[in-house]
């Protein structure tokens, strides 16, 4: 059962091939043993995160602080999670897991790479899984590096998250390498470039995919553990930044959760995204094609930025 509640509130990745499927981009120049080498442990080096989901109970004791909270004590064993993986696929997991709504990036169309501290997750759930992917990949890099994990669905996208670790770079004698890791989500068809309209559609459905999976949270709706009231909660949240982000009150997701339909529940958010995704794409791309292009709803990239110690003083 923790696997699929795991899957719920983290990125769905296919990690049986993960390390096959991520691809190295290297941006010259690069000496050997710099990012290109970090990018490749980083694909290939695995580890284990202990943490817990008391963050996010913690969030539902505040937000239902007048009704006495939860009953769940913060301690309670049955929030202890562990995840496996290389540090690549953790740090995917990490960034779709801790992504919410930055409303100010949207206005920005070149704000594709935003900072971690710029994007305000859905929920807390997921604190204590970010700070341990982070503590693990710092263990392996080193103090002359920065990693930065990102996902946009496109570029200004007012949804996305974003996982730093490191030291800011220096402006010169830095080096460059990308990771890029599948979140599982199918990438654009060719058949949705015919118009915006179609095309804003279809990235919409492949962002909520990537926010709640319908499949693993109809599971975990149907228990009664401290999963299920987590993902109620993110739905909760879910409902609150889409009426925002759409400025209109119109989406209520109350009749569909009562009954576990999450299908229906992902479908009422997503027409609700839908308009906005292609009004922006409409005003940053000349064509449906060269905005689908743009879109990297299916994928985190991670940037390594190397340098030497004597770059930090020029």
């Amino acid at each position: 059962m923790n696997v699929a509640i795991d899957a719920v509130v983290s990125l769905l990745l296919v990690s049986a091939a993960v390390v096959g499927l991520v691809t190295i981009e290297q941006s010259p120049p690069a000496t050997p043993g710099a990012a290109d080498a970090v990018a490749d442990a980083l694909a290939t080096t695995t580890a284990q995160v202990d943490y817990s989901l008391a963050p996010g109970i913690r969030e539902l004791d505040a937000r239902d602080a007048a009704s006495g909270g939860s009953e769940i004590p913060l301690d309670s064993p049955e929030l202890d999670r562990t995840a496996h993986g290389s540090l690549a696929e953790l740090l995917a997991r990490a960034t779709t897991a801790t992504s919410g709504v930055d409303l100010e990036a949207s206005a920005d169309p070149n704000a594709s790479t935003p900072r971690a501290s710029e994007v305000q997750p859905l929920t807390r759930t997921r604190a204590s899984f970010r700070r341990g992917v982070a503590d693990a990949v710092r263990t392996r890099t080193g103090a002359t590096v920065r990693v930065d994990a990102t996902w946009r669905p496109y570029p200004g996208s007012p949804v996305g998250g974003a996982v730093g670790v490191g030291p800011t770079p220096p402006r010169n004698g830095v080096h460059a390498a990308t990771l890029v890791v599948p979140t599982g989500i199918e990438p654009v068809p060719a058949s949705a470039t015919t118009d915006f309209e179609s095309l804003g559609a279809v990235v919409a459905d492949r962002t909520v995919a990537v926010l709640v999976p319908a499949g693993p949270a109809k599971t975990t709706l149907r228990g009664n553990d401290p999963s299920a009231a987590l993902v109620r909660h993110r739905y909760a949240r879910l409902e609150a930044v889409t009426n925002e982000a759409t400025s209109e009150e119109n989406v209520s997701l109350a009749e569909p959760l009562a009954t576990e339909d999450t299908a229906a529940a992902n479908a009422r958010v997503t027409a609700a995204l839908a308009p906005r995704i292609a009004d922006e794409l409409r005003a940053r791309y000349d064509t449906p094609t060269a905005a689908a292009e743009a879109v990297t709803v299916s994928s985190v990239r991670i940037v390594v930025r190397t340098w030497s110690p004597a770059s930090e003083v020029r």
